[in-house]
């Protein structure tokens, strides 16, 4: 007997078969899609989680008592996986004319107290010469670099004086 039109088990089933195999083609790319936002989004974070060790441990109590206790801070910080830049500015704070606020992050100058310290921390092994964030990282390698910035109003101590400050951290990778 001939069986007319019967191709076999699978030539049957194969217009069945195609919106099923479409169907997990579209669910695994969807769920593979999904997950490399969420990993990407994950490392921005921990990037972010980062940086707020690197300012918890600098900022301590809001108050820092001099270069030695600013020292002291900048060596806990530890092993850090991005590149960073921390420091203490009054330009933010000023008011005179002369010191006018930086238009950017990376005209930010570093405090210098009259002992001729200047008070910024990083890990990047590179010396500032200026005295400027920008000394570290300008504005055309963070174009091409993932940066993330804090700025946190502190007091410091210099000279018996306190004087109202901000630390500034700049991360990079």
């Amino acid at each position: 007997m001939l069986n007319k039109g019967f191709i076999g088990p699978i030539g049957d089933d194969l217009p069945s078969l195609i919106p099923l195999l479409v169907g997990l083609v579209l669910f695994f790319s969807t769920f593979t899609l999904t997950f490399n936002s969420f990993d990407t989004r994950n490392t921005e974070f921990n990037d972010d989680i980062m940086v707020m060790r690197i300012s918890r441990v600098l900022q301590s109590n809001s108050y820092i008592y001099g270069y030695d206790n600013f020292t002291e801070l900048c060596e806990e910080v530890g092993l850090i996986s991005l590149d960073y830049v921390a420091g203490i500015s009054a330009q933010a704070t000023s008011d005179i004319d002369d010191n006018a606020p930086p238009k950017n992050i990376f005209d930010v100058e570093f405090f210098e107290n009259k002992s001729g310290d200047v008070f910024y921390c990083t890990n990047t092994g590179i010396d500032s010469s200026n005295n400027l964030i920008s000394d570290f990282l300008d504005l055309e390698e963070a174009t091409n670099a993932q940066v993330v910035s804090r700025i946190f109003p502190i007091v410091l101590e210099d000279e018996k004086i306190v004087k109202p400050m901000h630390l500034f951290v700049v991360a990079w990778k």
